[in-house]
């Protein structure tokens, strides 16, 4: 695998204008982490509060268990009852 880079002005907004070479194992890892990086990134994005903590507490050593929701108590629907004839 091959990447370079060659740095051919620096601006003074402290960037730069370069040119990259890569063979195509080179091109191959660079899409990789770059999807992989956006992933990761969204994955971010969208985490809800409970992950966010999780991935922390993770990170710190800790263990942490999520405060359980209750549970929706669903009511059975009744199926009507058919009325007899009278005769």
């Amino acid at each position: 695998m091959n990447i370079s880079v060659k740095i051919t002005k620096e601006n003074k907004d402290g960037s730069a204008d370069a040119i990259v070479r890569f063979d195509k194992d080179g091109l191959e890892t660079l899409v990789q982490w770059g999807l992989i990086s956006m992933l990761k990134q969204a994955i971010d994005e969208y985490a809800t509060t409970n992950q966010v903590k999780s991935r922390a507490n993770v990170a710190a050593g800790k263990t942490f268990k999520p405060k359980k929701t209750a549970a929706k108590k669903t009511t059975a629907i009744k199926k009507p009852v058919a009325k007899k004839a009278n005769k």
